[in-house]
């Protein structure tokens, strides 16, 4: 392996295809700014960047981006 392994964690799909990232995930129905979850969603966050670490470890084809669903973060009401 040559260089460092990176990851992209993305929101929109759409966009992010178009600048070819060696790999990424999307957390399906995510909300832009909640790459990760909501606030305070520790277990959706630990969960969402785990899956996203054990990308670097998987061999995809260049491009790939991988989509996952968190039914936790869809559980939870956003704060009021």
């Amino acid at each position: 392996m040559r260089g460092l392994p990176t990851v992209l964690i993305t929101v929109s799909p759409e966009a992010s295809a178009q600048a070819g990232p060696p790999r990424a995930l999307y957390p399906a129905g995510f909300a832009i700014g909640h790459v990760l979850g909501r606030p305070f969603q520790d277990d959706v966050q630990r969960a969402v960047l785990r899956d996203a670490l054990e990308l670097l470890g998987t061999p995809l084809e260049p491009g790939t981006i991988t989509e996952r669903d968190y039914p936790a973060y869809r559980a939870s009401s956003p704060p009021a």
